[in-house]
């Protein structure tokens, strides 16, 4: 009976242990071609950059936040959360649903801390592309 138990506790344990790794293996596979994107996003709105803000976007994106709206967008972010403090983001999690890859991360910037970041990725053409930007 000992016996029965130790090897339930052990596949209980490896199966969570295993289940973990996959879910953070999940994490560094995306982190690897989003962590530079969303960096180059959130610096390129400190700089009021949209040629470099907007390189990643598929072009459903370029059409609804278009360079002669991105000044309000920078203004309503900026007004409320201040410029991105550079380097801060942290990938928290991931999500994958049919052909869209979510990636959410934490950045701090000048007036809150701990925001929320969501950015999703289709890809397109062979090139992971952003169609989604969420600031929460």
């Amino acid at each position: 009976m000992k016996k029965i138990k130790a090897v339930l506790v052990f596949s209980c344990v490896f199966l969570v242990l295993s289940l973990s790794a996959f879910s953070f293996t999940g994490c560094g596979k995306v982190a690897q071609f989003s962590d530079p994107i969303i960096e180059n996003i959130l610096i390129s709105m400190n700089k009021a950059d949209y040629a470099g803000f907007s390189k990643d976007f598929d072009n459903t994106m370029k059409q609804e936040l278009n360079e002669q709206n991105f000044n309000d967008f920078l203004a309503q972010v900026n007004g409320v959360i201040g410029n991105y403090k550079e380097g801060s983001k942290k990938i928290v999690g991931v999500s994958v649903n049919n052909d869209l890859t979510t990636a959410t991360y934490t950045a701090d910037f000048e007036k809150a801390e701990d925001i929320s970041v969501e950015v999703t990725y289709k890809k397109i053409d062979g090139v992971m592309k952003v169609v989604g930007l969420w600031f929460k």
